[in-house]
């Protein structure tokens, strides 16, 4: 967090502090958006808002409302690569602030959400970004849903060119040289601010519950990583045990395949072994019934259980 002595205009909390200003807010207003402001109902600085227990709030720099519109203005020095989806949850939110229970939407008011950035937001060196709808079909007619996204680029190189009290706006909040009266205005209002006790008591409390936030932030990411850590390291010790048991019952598995093959081999073998023992035999029984020449072919055949055809080839 920044020094107190070292904050500009462009530091979120003075920029919220200068604009509690009605008159400078409604000036800024008008020439940011060329329109005309009788006066500003209220004014909000840091505004939050969050439609639920459980989702994401938003806290607007600025947001403020006349009659029919209402206004959030936003000072960015850091480029977060997310403004278009940003700017599409704060409209929604200040649709959802507004729009009371059983409200029809016609009551919605025209909404402006405008960024006044130190850097261009969409690098292509404009001075302003105006979003404008229209239907792909018919480019010429446009859709007006009463939503405004405007986007200033302080780092546009025209700014130096901007021969406006605009252009001396935004020049004043880069170089923070007052130039003409209403820069001047703002510059007093600043030092203003800063000469207060009131508010660098507030920003100091402020700085002080931004990094116990902090510190909480950090401190569940620690967790968060570390049981992300742990459960990777325990899913890998997982997947190696699993690996070893199934190793191991694949290779028992193998095993007790090649003790049934090797068993089943050798029955037939021993099978094998046998019938042929038992044949031989039977040939030489024959043999010896045939040497006797009592009994003929067949009588031996039936006796010695072979096929009268073999028992004729011994003779």
């Amino acid at each position: 967090m920044k020094p107190w002595n070292e904050l500009k205009i462009t530091d979120d909390y003075i920029f919220c502090k200068v604009m509690q200003n009605e008159s400078i807010c409604r000036q800024m207003l008008e020439l940011l958006l060329h329109i005309k402001i009788d006066r500003l109902e209220y004014v909000h600085n840091q505004y939050a808002i969050a439609p639920d227990y459980g989702s994401h709030s938003i806290r607007l720099d600025v947001y403020v409302r006349d009659s029919n519109k209402i206004y959030d203005i936003e000072i960015q020095t850091t480029d977060k690569h997310n403004l278009e989806k940003r700017v599409r949850y704060y409209q929604a939110l200040m649709d959802i602030d507004q729009l009371e229970r059983s409200m029809d939407y016609r009551h919605l008011k025209e909404s402006y959400v405008i960024f006044i950035c130190t850097f261009d937001p969409f690098n292509h060196d404009s001075l302003i970004y105006t979003v404008k709808q229209n239907f792909l079909e018919r480019p010429d007619k446009s859709y007006d849903d009463n939503t405004r996204k405007v986007f200033y680029n302080l780092n546009a190189s025209e700014l130096k060119r901007e021969d406006s009290r605009l252009g001396t706006f935004l020049r004043y909040l880069i170089t923070n040289d007052p130039e003409d009266v209403f820069t001047k205005q703002i510059s007093k209002e600043v030092e203003s601010v800063k000469h207060s006790t009131k508010w660098r008591k507030e920003y100091m409390t402020v700085g002080e519950w931004i990094r116990e936030e902090v510190e909480k932030e950090v401190a569940i990411e620690i967790d968060k990583r570390v049981a992300t850590e742990v459960d990777k390291r325990v899913a890998s010790e997982v997947d190696k045990r699993v690996a070893n048991e199934v190793e191991k019952r694949v290779s028992n598995e193998v095993e007790k395949q090649v003790a049934i093959k090797l068993e089943k081999e050798v029955n037939k073998k021993v099978a094998t072994e046998v019938e042929n023992q038992l044949h031989a035999q039977q040939l030489q029984n024959a043999r010896n019934l045939l040497a006797m020449n009592v009994l003929t072919a067949e009588q031996i055949a039936q006796a010695v259980e072979l096929p009268v055809e073999e028992v004729l080839s011994l003779k």
